[in-house]
């Protein structure tokens, strides 16, 4: 037996327990679900009670939910339900007022004695206004035919009305199909169908538009996407076979991408523009067995064995090198074997929280979890570093109107020092006090109503501002230094239809254009002035920027070349054809050899891993966890704390300098024996500054969306030109109008080509140490700290293994892809696209509000509504953005296999036996809710998946 999972039900047919059983445990196997309120060793048993007869106390009908009780055995994990006993609809008539019928849910108290709480309903017995832990008060409003209308949430405590409301509007057609959704910003987005009420339009208020052209079974062959003035500035085609599959997807440009499948349904061979094939073998049970890039060619072959239960317990590279994984009874993993990172192994406690994770090293880290799941404390080797998390209550840093913590993370206490959040009445994060080594650094955010971003106050008191359009896009920002006036850092900036930027002017009058193709890839960046950041781009058939050139001239100044797995092989003068870097590989994406210069440097690694080991005879030294301990015998030595994170760095041996970090995974602290820098990020990850040791700023970065347009220097405010990966290139001094700072694209497309620091020959360097998106050089290690890794220019890869394992790709040091000047990692833990390269992954489109696609960022319906539906609470928010809650989810053991399965999964495709709508509404609701306890420390993030998972099963919806 591989797993075994029982239920039990009482005689009106509702279930009553739900046990899931470790085979592997003898006495597990004989347990009866649900005889016990606390299940032995070996399973995890979910208990419901029910009403089992009418009484005056808490039952006003048989067979209603009274309790929820959790596989917890060491803490009471119950949800109870509590409900209106008799009818009373005086107020019907009002907004808020009693109304209500005997059985109608009143509130859902969680184990800790939080209360969501159903205040009203509406005469037909749909939630008319509800009211979270933290006091937040939501109307709800529906049209005659019972759609939901408006949600409103409440500014004022008494739930009265005020202008600081937040309402979302949604209206109909005739048939009920969205046709407008309206944010509490007064943005909104008006929807189109055909007479088969599919989505054919979507319409900003701008007036810009896609448009989806379908054939007769729907199938959208064609997506055009056109400004206000009917120009199109988007376009996408595709061709079906006769089954529905998609057969050909082409580029703005007729460059198509090719399908073609097995009898089974399953992609079999896909070949690109350029008739490079990549073929994918099944098993008999419709698992990716094998895949092959570039057939014929390269032929890189991944091979993956699974388990009876599907689950994935071998993936072979194309080195031939294997990552095992190894399971529980619960599918819960238990040993992870890398080639590079050694063997990690798992431990669990009853409601399957990670209990304990030893690497490699010997290193072993224990965590605990609070009675909802959500991670108190981790207790690593290093008894300093140790993490305690604090929820729910409100800190003494936080100011009226920022008290709300209920639900939410407010204090962190780690190796680093304290954070602090503070929570406005709608949940978001308003005051963030960090304090490091005593130092106290505070980040304050204010919000539009509709939660945009619209002023961040910095640590040094300096103010940037954000004023936004119609359509909720940042068109100004201005900058108040600390103690100065407001100056414009750049205005007038303008965007494509559902797209980025299409550039903006600074504040002196310099204007820096974006200009994109139709498949909204960069054509050229352009500042008119010659000392700006002025290129044009070039690209193949399969979206490979080949050529950079003067903006408007075809001719490359420099051309690029690829291999068939698309990694950059060739930097050559464009002119001539002349190599001035170039690189080769082996399948896994190993660099092989490297031409600089003019000369010649060859890799070698190991048999059993992907560690590099030496670079043109300087050797490099690892711990057992995979991490770079040598460079080149002692010239570079580093030393990782009991977290696995880089802590020491010396040279030629001498202490050149120390680091701390926070549970977040942020580099909050260098230091050399007195000496320190301190280091804030925003929520998003995003580096805001650094601080001298008396907490003085230094630097401080200005951000538009993921873009750096501007720094202050103490109180100098300087702009920055962002290419098109978002990697600054040119720093300007806006009153001298001249370039202090460039670091040229046409440099080492790895970064290895140092900034010129004194770009105006003044004799005075500007130090800057931003480099590719979210990384900083540090001159003490040569490297570039990337959040979560260090990457290393010179090599193109990064010190460490990938945190993700599998997930970030098949090797895991290698940086992007070793695509650098087309991807992005500003995690260190996956790359991204950021340059769209118009092939056959470049599917886009909008959001359609009657189906459970999420495409284009529209928040969907479920959500803006708090999923009150299901009467079940709604979720909180958390000070964390979605990336890094994604990414730590990725870090966990089931993260990396969960992503290494990817598409084949099929336990993420499972039918629900409660209907679809409903698990898809459960869904989001188990999300939302669980997202407060997803908390970005480096090895936390699986707790997200598994809190969703529960939520999800504890529904009936388990596998959906």
């Amino acid at each position: 037996t591989a797993a075994k999972s029982a239920w039990t039900y009482n005689a009106r047919g509702q279930q009553t327990a739900r046990c899931e059983v470790d085979p592997s445990v003898s006495a597990a196997m004989s347990y009866t679900c649900g005889s016990a309120a606390n299940a032995p060793s070996g399973v995890r048993q979910w208990r419901t009670s029910y009403c089992d007869t009418v009484d005056g106390t808490q039952c006003p009908q048989i067979g209603l939910v009274l309790s929820q009780d959790g596989p917890r055995t060491d803490v009471a994990d119950t949800t109870t339900y509590r409900y209106y006993l008799t009818a009373d609809e005086s107020g019907c008539a009002s907004v808020g007022g009693a109304c209500h019928r005997a059985g109608d849910l009143y509130q859902v108290v969680d184990a800790l004695g939080r209360a969501t709480t159903y205040v009203a309903y509406d005469r037909n017995g749909r939630p008319s206004r509800t009211q979270d832990a933290n006091g937040l008060i939501r109307d709800l409003t529906y049209t005659p035919r019972g759609w939901a209308a408006s949600s409103t949430l409440r500014a004022n405590a008494d739930g009265t009305s005020s202008d600081q409301d937040q309402t979302t509007l949604v209206a109909y057609d005739e048939v009920g199909n969205v046709s407008k959704v309206t944010d509490p910003d007064g943005t909104f987005v008006v929807y189109g169908y055909d007479a088969a009420h599919r989505l054919t339009d979507v319409t900003d208020g701008a007036g810009n538009t896609i448009h989806y052209s379908l054939d007769p079974s729907g199938n959208r062959f064609k997506e055009d996407t056109k400004d206000a003035s009917g120009t199109l500035k988007h376009t996408l085609s595709r061709i079906y076979n006769k089954l529905g599959q998609l057969a050909t997807q082409a580029t703005a440009e007729a460059d198509p991408t090719d399908f073609s499948y097995d009898l089974n349904g399953n992609v079999q061979l896909v070949t690109d523009a350029l008739k490079r094939k990549t073929q994918t073998d099944y098993d008999p049970l419709d698992r990716v067995k094998q895949t092959q890039q570039d057939v014929g060619g390269i032929a890189a072959k991944t091979q993956f064995d699974y388990d009876a239960l599907d689950r994935t317990t071998k993936v072979t590279d194309p080195k031939g090198l294997a990552t095992s994984y190894q399971y529980n009874g619960f599918g819960d993993v238990l040993k992870l074997t890398s080639p590079d990172t050694g063997v990690t192994s798992y431990t669990y406690n009853s409601a399957g929280n990670l209990a304990t994770q030893t690497d490699a090293r010997g290193t072993k880290t224990n965590y605990v979890f609070d009675v909802l799941g959500r991670l108190a404390k981790a207790t690593y080797a290093d008894k300093a570093l140790i993490a305690t998390y604090t929820y729910d209550a409100s800190q003494n840093v936080c100011a009226a109107g920022e008290t709300f913590a209920l639900g939410r993370l407010s204090k962190l206490q780690d190796g680093s020092g304290l954070t602090q959040y503070c929570y406005d009445r709608f949940g978001r994060v308003v005051r963030k006090v960090q304090t490091t080594n005593g130092k106290e650094l505070t980040v304050r955010y204010a919000y539009t109503k509709g939660g945009r971003l619209s002023r961040v106050t910095y640590p040094d008191g300096a103010v940037v501002d954000y004023v936004r359009n119609a359509l909720g896009q940042a068109t100004e920002v201005g900058v108040t230094a600390a103690g100065g006036t407001r100056q414009k850092l750049l205005g007038g900036a303008t965007y494509y239809p559902f797209g980025p930027s299409a550039g903006w002017s600074y504040g002196n009058g310099r204007p820096l254009q974006r200009v994109l193709d139709q498949d909204y890839r960069p054509l050229a960046i352009q500042d008119s002035r010659s000392d700006g950041l002025n290129v044009g781009f070039g690209f193949d058939p399969v979206g490979n920027l080949t050529a950079l050139t003067a903006p408007g001239n075809t001719a490359p100044v420099v051309s690029l070349g690829y291999d068939n797995l698309d990694r950059l092989t060739a930097f050559k003068d464009g002119p001539t054809g002349t190599v001035i870097d170039g690189y080769s590989y082996d399948a896994t994406g190993n660099r092989l050899s490297a031409q600089v210069n003019g000369s010649i440097q060859n890799y070698s690694y190991p048999t059993d891993s992907h560690r590099l080991a030496s670079v043109a005879g300087a050797a490099r030294s690892y711990d057992a966890a995979g991490n770079t301990t040598a460079i080149d015998g002692t010239t570079r030595t580093f030393a990782y704390d009991a977290t696995g994170r880089l802590s020491q760095a010396t040279r030629s041996g001498t202490l050149a300098m120390e680091y701390r970090y926070n549970d977040r995974g942020e580099q909050v602290r260098r230091f050399l024996g007195t000496t320190n820098t301190y280091t804030v990020y925003d929520e998003a990850g995003h580096w805001l500054g650094d601080y001298d040791g008396n907490g003085k700023s230094l630097q401080q970065a200005i951000w538009l969306d993921d873009l750096p347009v501007g720094v202050l220097a103490g109180t100098a405010l300087n702009y920055v030109q962002p290419d098109h990966l978002g990697t600054p290139r040119t720093v300007i001094d806006p009153v001298r109008d001249v370039a202090i700072w460039k670091w040229d694209l046409k440099g080492e497309s790895f970064g290895n080509t140092p900034p010129d620091q004194d770009a105006d020959r003044d004799g005075t360097a500007f130090v800057f140490g931003m480099r590719f998106p979210g990384q900083r050089y540090d001159s003490a290690t040569g490297l570039n700290q990337n959040y979560f890794r260090d990457y290393d220019t010179s090599s193109g890869r990064y010190g460490q293994s990938d945190p993700n394992g599998l997930t970030g790709g098949i090797n895991t040091y290698a940086y992007a892809n070793s695509q650098a000047v087309m991807l992005i990692d500003p995690l260190g833990l996956q790359s991204s696209v950021v340059v769209n390269s118009g092939a056959a992954n470049a599917v886009r489109g909008a959001y359609n509000p009657n189906s459970s696609a999420r495409i284009d960022g529209d928040i969907p319906l479920e959500r803006m509504f708090g999923n009150i539906t299901e009467n079940k609470p709604s979720g909180v928010e958390i000070p964390f953005d979605e990336r890094l809650l994604s990414a730590l989810y990725n870090m966990s053991p089931l993260g990396m296999v969960s992503q290494v399965e990817g598409a084949v999964s099929k336990r993420l495709n499972g039918e629900c036996d409660k209907g679809e709508d409903y698990c898809r509404a459960v869904k989001e609701q188990c999300l939302d809710t669980c997202s407060d306890t997803a908390l970005p420390s480096r090895d936390d993030g699986f707790k997200f998946f598994r809190c969703v998972n529960k939520c999800m099963a504890d529904h009936g919806c388990e596998g959906w």
